[in-house]
């Protein structure tokens, strides 16, 4: 080091011993200033729920009524079909409808000072989060300077998307019992007509059918499948504009099953096709039945639809 990088240097260092004491002032005037500050402001407290995906489709109804509750709830939030469970219900979190209640329950107009329930909406909104995680936990959580709020409109949340997922159940159901009941009295009418006419077959010809016939029950339950098949893209159509994606793949398995059907050796001899109309028939009233049992206990149902 050169002599006047030294005296450079020495100078430096006289300059900061001279203002140490100034810059220890500014810098504890700094702290207490801060805190100061952040004890005059008021505190933010965050609480947070944590709920298990509900389970995935066909667990109920044709075994799609869950998948049908979904693909009508989607529609009305504008969301794609490919969209989890957890996804819906962070959506339905979300909603409007959920938002300005939790607003009006807790008297937020007041609380927030905002003109409005828009501007109100909006300042609730900055303080909710809702998130899905990978592994399909959905987080609901809510902030607010008063603790006891915040925990209080996040269970309100959680208690209103129970009882919102409860009622759509049930209405689903009770639509579903509906459509089905008529179809099985339907189903239980071409039985009786087609146990008749095997019968009046039987007598005539002097015979009566072994009920073992393997060709008869391989294609019983092809054709079983297909015409619950069709009951199901009946009932969907109910609710459902054309090119609705449950529609769509309801049709594409049809598509498939005839294909199916066609390459099925014809069956010729008259009794055995009267002993496969029975048969049909008989299987599909037994998944109807059991469908139609589904959909009463959908409608009649009132255990939480999320668990937490």
């Amino acid at each position: 080091m050169d002599h006047t990088t030294s005296t450079t240097a020495g100078r430096f260092l006289a300059a900061f011993r001279a203002r140490l004491r100034l810059y220890g002032g500014i810098l504890g005037a700094t702290a207490i200033l801060s805190a100061g500050i952040s004890l005059a402001l008021p505190s933010w407290y965050r609480a947070e729920s944590t709920m298990l995906p509900p389970p995935e489709n066909g667990e109920s109804g044709f075994g799609l009524l869950t998948g049908m509750i979904q693909s009508s709830a989607l529609s009305s939030l504008g969301m794609g079909t490919k969209a989890t469970p957890s996804d819906v219900f962070g959506e339905i979190l979300k909603s409007r409808l959920l938002n300005e209640a939790a607003i009006t329950r807790f008297g937020l107009l007041r609380v927030y000072h905002r003109k409005g329930m828009d501007r109100t909406l909006e300042e609730f909104r900055r303080h909710l989060t809702v998130s899905v995680n990978a592994a399909g936990l959905l987080s609901v959580s809510f902030e607010d300077h008063d603790a006891r709020r915040a925990a209080d409109v996040t269970n309100f949340l959680v208690a209103e998307l129970d009882r919102f997922n409860v009622e759509t159940y049930k209405t689903r159901g009770k639509r579903l019992r509906q459509f089905l009941e008529a179809r099985v009295a339907d189903v239980q009418q071409q039985l009786a007509a087609s146990e008749e006419r095997l019968q009046d077959y039987e007598r005539e010809h002097k015979v009566v059918s072994s009920g073992d016939n393997e060709s008869v029950h391989g294609v019983s339950d092809i054709l079983a499948q297909k015409f619950n098949l069709e009951t199901q893209r009946d009932y969907v159509s109910t609710f459902t504009s054309p090119g609705n994606a449950e529609r769509e793949n309801i049709q594409r398995q049809l598509t498939a099953l005839n294909g199916q059907i066609g390459k099925l050796p014809e069956i010729k001899k008259e009794g055995a096709r009267l002993e496969l109309g029975v048969e049909v028939q008989r299987k599909l009233l037994l998944l109807m039945t059991a469908q139609f049992e589904d959909a009463r206990m959908q409608e009649t149902r009132d255990t939480p639809t999320v668990t937490v």
